[in-house]
């Protein structure tokens, strides 16, 4: 592995656990300007002082919003964009491996959705971003999910299984999918990918405790690493989720310890306002 892909990965994984936790904003081309996503200003704020280790953002938030937080906090820059209401079965390439260099990202995420005669395009892109960054030294980061327009369960263990052994194909070196409903046939998911596996959220928890408890359990069969969105920055605190998460990851932490950890750091977070 080239040093500095070596560096750049370093940036991504916590030192003590060697897992990453990532939160996305990169949603409003996807499912539009979300609530609580339409003050970018305020939301990255709230994030970066939860302390995850990365934060994955296509290239206009980065430029616009995403300079006071360098150094404190990695960028994953976002090269491709779906959309639920416009082409809900096509990630397209927005950014290239270039950009991301000259904004100093330590890692590129690109999206592809498999499952449909539409994947074949989505391969080749991230075939060439592959192939791109690897010259770079550029950590990949891939969004995989089985959502193309050929799939019935898109939490069916045995699709997701091959979304992410397919990104593990091509050089991807952290895949983000989809939970399967249960630890058991997550586990086989792990089990088939030589890639690092994260979890995405999404519409799979209601609450709190809900994600904490998904987590946790994906956690003890081997999970790699979260890329957290919508019920971080839609909840009343997401920095006391996010040291939730943590203690979750880096130390550990039961589901009600985490919780220990979002009430302690809520209180303390309400005091400085």
């Amino acid at each position: 592995m080239f040093i500095g892909k070596q560096i750049r990965l370093s940036r991504l994984l916590n030192a003590a656990s060697g897992r990453m936790l990532a939160i996305t904003v990169d949603h409003p081309i996807t499912r539009g300007v979300l609530p609580g996503l339409e003050d970018i200003g305020g939301v990255m704020a709230r994030v970066v002082a939860g302390q995850p280790e990365a934060v994955t953002m296509h290239k206009g938030i980065a430029e616009k919003v995403f300079s006071p937080y360098a150094g404190k906090v990695a960028m994953i820059f976002k090269a491709t964009a779906y959309s639920t209401a416009y082409h809900p079965y096509f990630d397209t390439p927005v950014a290239e491996v270039d950009e991301a260099v000259r904004f100093g990202a330590d890692a590129i995420s690109v999206g592809m959705i498999v499952g449909g005669p539409e994947q074949a395009a989505q391969l080749t892109t991230l075939g060439r971003i592959s192939r791109d960054a690897a010259l770079a030294g550029m950590p990949l980061v891939a969004h995989i999910y089985p959502k193309g327009s050929m799939i019935k369960d898109q939490s069916d263990a045995e699709a997701v299984k091959y979304a992410c052994r397919a990104g593990a194909e091509l050089g991807v070196d952290i895949i983000k999918t989809t939970w399967t409903g249960s630890a058991e046939s997550f586990l086989r998911v792990v089990e088939a990918c030589p890639a690092r596996v994260a979890l995405a959220g999404g519409e799979v928890g209601r609450t709190l405790e809900d994600y904490l408890h998904m987590t946790r359990e994906a956690l003890d069969i081997g999970l790699a690493g979260v890329t957290y969105g919508r019920f971080v920055w839609q909840h009343e605190n997401p920095t006391a989720v996010i040291r939730a998460l943590a203690a979750l990851m880096h130390q550990d932490a039961s589901v009600v310890e985490a919780l220990e950890v979002y009430d302690e750091t809520a209180a303390r977070t309400r005091e400085c306002v």
